[in-house]
């Protein structure tokens, strides 16, 4: 934990002695995600030596896959984000800076990076525009005030360059510091000896690394980190993969010795009488050469066979699906989260988010702490340009956000339940065509119209009954032969 900025002075170590053990978790997770699997697992993986130290792996990347789940069930469906009234200039401006910054896409790397290291963060800067960004957490170095940890003085961003040009400073590096604090932002400049050494010196006599400070144009921090999962005692958040990695490391080794065990039947050894065998006269050697001969059995002799052996694979898988049902359990998720659905589990829209209690209970936690980021740094993104005076910009007071759940729709099943709410007066036709089309003003409207005309065409005409004064329940008989003369005859009669 770093409580000032001391650990930027000369002679310090870097990077800074607290912070190491958090960056060794980054670059193992990293690996992990890059399937390079073999440099995190080395220990459990030299169960798998073979005779001549040659290794065979098999690579399940549940953590990569893991990472992509929860970025897809909460950016999977695009959120849709307004402010004020539709089209209205403050709408208009945010719809820009989405489109500009291509915002979704950067939110679902910040979705992937809050799970795999437990840290994800937003850096805004004006260039041109609001630029809105995802670094890597590994660059980031929180100072906060020891009586309360949660309360970040300054956001330090610092990474390391080669000296470039000069072939003589392959040992040295150039570490570059942004020191973000409410209102502005110092950037400084230092020589360190390596990738991990100490700072040596302050860069202040090159123009290429000048000491300066910027003013920001308003008062507050341009770096949001949004965290996975934080406890009291914690600044940084938790990771996916922790919990999981001694599951994957045995699957990964029992996979792998599964297939040692097939490859044996495959290939097996034989037993037999020496009648089976040919001896080249020239060099001596016997050898067995199959293919469909017939070996005579000598008197007292063995039939040749196959050396078989009990590799206990029903215990294997056996513990194979142990250590999944246990994977599923630590990771928050379901053979259904997946797509591995058994006939019958999930027929409909409500079954299917029945199968997934677990995996949404934890992406709406990750929602409620995406939901206010996303939110502070698009209307940062906008302040920054009102400070700017860039023209057409305007500064957003407030941000409404729509997610979705990344579950697939069941059509069928949500018209029906719309259907029977409209027959029981609780849901009107149009809230229903609304939800169900997604129409809004114009559209919505031609689309109700359109409806009306074709149930008015598909109505039955129904021709009103003259008048003839008598009363209800009564009817008026037809004479007797009809017409004028039928009643004329009847009058004289």
């Amino acid at each position: 934990m770093l409580i000032d900025l001391s650990f930027l002075q000369t002679g310090q170590q870097w990077p800074p002695q607290d912070e190491q053990e958090r960056l060794n978790r980054y670059a193992a997770n990293k690996l992990l995600f890059d399937s390079k699997h073999a440099l995190v697992f080395r220990e459990q993986w030299t169960r798998l030596m073979r005779d001549g130290g040659v290794s065979f792996e098999l690579l399940f990347n549940w953590p990569k896959r893991l990472s992509m789940l929860w970025a897809d069930l909460l950016l999977g469906e695009t959120p849709s984000a307004t402010s004020g009234e539709t089209d209205s200039p403050e709408d208009q401006a945010l719809q820009r800076i989405i489109e500009w910054n291509d915002f979704w896409n950067t939110a679902y790397e910040a979705a992937i990076d809050a799970s795999r290291y437990g840290t994800a963060v937003f850096k805004t800067r004006f260039d041109g525009w609001g630029r809105i960004e995802v670094i890597p957490p590994s660059i980031w170095f929180p100072v906060v005030d020891p009586a309360n940890i949660k309360d970040v003085q300054y956001h330090v961003l610092a990474w390391l360059s080669r000296i470039p040009g000069d072939p003589r400073e392959s040992n040295r590096r150039i570490l570059n510091v942004e020191i973000h604090s409410e209102g502005q932002i110092e950037y400084r400049y230092y020589l360190t000896q390596g990738d991990k050494g100490t700072i040596s010196r302050e860069i202040q006599d090159d123009e290429r690394y000048r000491w300066r400070t910027e003013q920001t144009g308003i008062d507050e921090f341009l770096v949001r980190p949004v965290h996975n999962l934080t406890t009291s005692d914690e600044i940084y958040g938790q990771d996916d993969y922790e919990d999981i990695q001694s599951i994957v490391s045995e699957l990964e080794v029992r996979a792998a010795q599964i297939s040692k065990i097939l490859d044996k039947h495959a290939d097996p050894n034989m037993y037999g009488d020496e009648a089976a065998l040919d001896v080249d006269p020239q060099t001596g050697e016997a050898k067995f050469r199959g293919g469909g001969r017939f070996f005579p059995v000598q008197p007292g002799g063995q039939a040749p066979g196959y050396i078989t052996w009990d590799g206990n694979l029903d215990a294997a898988f056996k513990q194979f699906e142990l250590l999944m049902e246990q994977f599923y359990a630590l990771s928050e998720t379901s053979p259904a989260a997946f797509g591995q659905l058994k006939a019958g589990l999930a027929e409909s829209g409500s079954a299917l988010r029945r199968l997934m209690m677990a995996p949404l209970a934890k992406v709406n936690r990750m929602r409620l702490r995406f939901d206010r980021a996303v939110k502070e740094v698009l209307i940062l993104a906008s302040r920054l340009e009102v400070a700017a005076g860039m023209d057409g910009a305007v500064a957003l007071k407030d941000v409404s956000i729509a997610w979705n759940d990344g579950l697939p729709d069941d059509p069928a099943e949500e018209t029906d339940i719309a259907v029977k709410r409209i027959e029981a007066g609780t849901l009107s036709k149009e809230t229903a065509i609304r939800r169900l089309d997604g129409l809004e003003g114009e559209e919505l409207e031609d689309e109700l119209e359109r409806i009306r005309t074709e149930q008015e065409a598909s109505m039955p005409i129904v021709t009103p009954a003259r008048s003839t004064g008598l009363l209800f329940g009564e009817t008026e008989e037809e004479p007797a032969g009809g017409g004028a003369e039928g009643a004329g005859e009847g009058a004289v009669a």
